[in-house]
């Protein structure tokens, strides 16, 4: 075949391929993944305020001791790196699909000596061969297969962007945990101390005889339990930081510095609207990716079923002794052009089909399903922000109460008027109004955190990736 001829053949193989099929739209994808009866409603069921979800949501929570350790967390964490490997992973995986597109180029090389120990003496030979061997995707069935590779490999970069949120609202949650266990340490150690003067009051009583010895049994025993409270949330704040520590990247040996109180929390962010979360969240984002790439996968598989057509090429030169003495040593180049039909495998392609077509079918599935889940996960955040901003109020007036009435029943105890179980009850009540009120804070704290990640805003000023670049 001549090379111009060859050319031609190329060039229509190239500019006459089928295109691929339409991808799903957003629309489309979002009806198949959902139940018909579900509705995406225009507005959060919780009110909130109006305005779009902004980045940088680390930097508005003013604290900067927090924003050090999520810098840090994002630049040793072991687990952010596994994911970051699988990014690069599937990076390279493009690139070795792709290259089916391209001329695969091969050479074969050889020589040979020959010895006559006749009157023939020595002889030599050599052989040089170049092949270019290249299929050509008539029907577009290694162009879904590259597409869905791109895909798989969009969606795991947006998971990687998704890990790095998670981290650095794991990171800030852990942070206040470690305060609230911090502050729940200290109300366990004020407790032994008011206990401490509690017994030490009642032996007095007793030497003076105003109380009995079962007065001093109880509020030793009280004591105790104070104690063995201070020990157990001393435990409780070592496996906190712990787990802050291993999170940074740090050896868990309980050491890491925690602030004593909360940074006071900012305004409730704005929370856009809930269609938006289908195009800003990378969770979501990276599963509507993976049901493109299931879709690409699908389009491959049924173009398998067509004939695939190649085209080869081979060149180059042999010699030896007799083609020497002949004065045969040619230059030797052929071109052919191959189709190889499926005509019977068994059923293993249309298989192939089916199992694409399932998986495919998975995947949407998947998608439906954490589209759900982003939803619950804002609505609940939502929701918790209002009732937890409406119960401090109570809890904050009811820790107060509590303390006015420890000591208006101390000054009756003193007087006579009161019994000590009476005082030791309402010293009770008021620790535990003061744990719960801590508890409280905590809450908001980490509520707001499992807000700002369940809204897709990210934590840095520009998102390490952009789902609208990806489209």
């Amino acid at each position: 075949m001549r090379v111009s001829t060859l050319a031609a053949a190329i060039s229509a193989a190239l500019f006459t391929g089928c295109a691929l099929a339409p991808a799903p739209a957003n629309e489309d994808l979002v009806h198949q993944a959902l139940p018909a009866s579900t509705r995406i409603p225009s507005d959060w069921q919780a009110a909130t305020a109006a305005g779009a979800v902004a980045n940088d949501w680390l930097k508005s929570l003013n604290d900067p001791q927090l924003s050090a350790i999520v810098a840090e967390a994002i630049a040793n964490n072991l687990d952010l790196r596994q994911a970051a490997e699988k990014v690069r992973a599937a990076q390279q995986t493009v690139v070795v699909v792709g290259a089916q597109f391209l001329p695969q180029l091969g050479a074969t090389l050889g020589a040979r000596t020959l010895n006559d120990e006749g009157p023939g003496g020595t002889g030599d030979s050599t052989a040089a061969f170049a092949s270019i061997g290249w299929e050509l995707d008539v029907w577009g069935r290694l162009r879904a297969q590259r597409a869905s590779a791109e895909a798989a490999y969009e969606a795991t970069a947006l998971d990687y962007d998704h890990a790095r949120q998670s981290l650095a609202a794991t990171v800030a949650r852990t942070w206040y945990l470690a305060i609230e266990m911090h502050q729940m340490l200290a109300l366990a150690e004020q407790a032994v101390i008011l206990y401490r003067k509690l017994q030490a009051l009642v032996e007095d009583r007793r030497r003076a005889g105003k109380d009995s010895d079962l007065d001093v049994v109880d509020v030793s025993a009280k004591l105790g339990s104070a104690q063995s409270a201070v020990e157990k949330a001393r435990e409780a704040y070592g496996d906190v930081r712990r787990v802050l520590e291993v999170l940074l990247g740090r050896y868990p040996a309980a050491e890491i510095a925690v602030a004593a109180n909360y940074v006071p929390l900012p305004a409730m962010p704005p929370a856009g609207v809930p269609v938006a979360l289908l195009e800003r969240r990378p969770d979501v984002v990276a599963a509507k990716r993976v049901v493109l790439a299931a879709f690409r996968k699908t389009e491959s598989a049924q173009l398998a079923l067509y004939p695939d057509f190649s085209m080869s090429l081979i060149g180059g030169r042999a010699s030896d002794l007799l083609l020497t003495l002949l004065r045969l040593n040619p230059w030797l180049a052929s071109a052919a052009i191959g189709v190889q039909v499926p005509i019977y495998e068994g059923g293993a392609l249309r298989a192939q089909v089916e199992i694409a077509t399932a998986q495919q079918a998975q995947a949407v599935a998947r998608y439906g399903s954490i589209v759900l889940r982003a939803f619950r996960e804002v609505e609940t955040a939502l929701t918790n922000e209002q009732v937890l901003a409406k119960r401090m109020p109570f809890e904050t007036q009811a820790a107060r109460n509590r303390d006015d009435a420890v000591r208006i029943a101390t000054v009756q105890y003193l007087a006579g008027r009161r019994d000590l179980l009476w005082v030791s009850n309402l010293q009770t009540g008021q620790l535990a109004t003061e744990a719960d009120l801590v508890k409280l804070r905590g809450l908001q704290q980490v509520n707001r955190i499992t807000l700002l990640l369940a809204l897709g805003g990210s934590f840095e000023a520009t998102p390490a990736v952009t789902a609208g670049a990806l489209q």
